[in-house]
């Protein structure tokens, strides 16, 4: 069935919870017959001013990425996009090749 908003593309975002950037900029950029849908990966508004913080903060959005991935797929999106930057390179290379196996085995094939 097509979707009467976004009858070109449906794209799926996940982002973390405490980003408030990414959806209006994501908006922003929409073209016509595009629709985003945002999934939050739940976390605390944690302070981050050291590198341990950063690594809890890490740990967070890791735990809950899955989740955001399992909310937004039930609108059957084209694309699941992450919204998010140090998720999807922490671990360099192979650690990025291993996050998109993993949410693309977690999205049933579509990512």
């Amino acid at each position: 069935m097509t979707d009467t908003l976004g009858w070109r593309m449906k794209f799926g975002v996940v982002a973390p919870s405490t980003n408030t950037s990414v959806q209006p900029e994501y908006d922003d950029m929409r073209p016509r017959g595009v629709t985003n849908h945002f999934s939050r990966a739940w976390i605390p508004d944690d302070p981050v001013n050291n590198d341990e913080e950063f690594l809890q903060l890490m740990e967070n959005i890791r735990a809950e990425t899955e989740n955001a991935v399992d909310r937004v797929m039930t609108c059957s999106p084209d694309y699941v996009v992450m919204g998010m930057s140090a998720e999807t390179f922490w671990e360099g290379v192979l650690g990025a090749e291993q996050l998109k196996r993993n949410l693309e085995k977690r999205a049933g094939g579509r990512g």
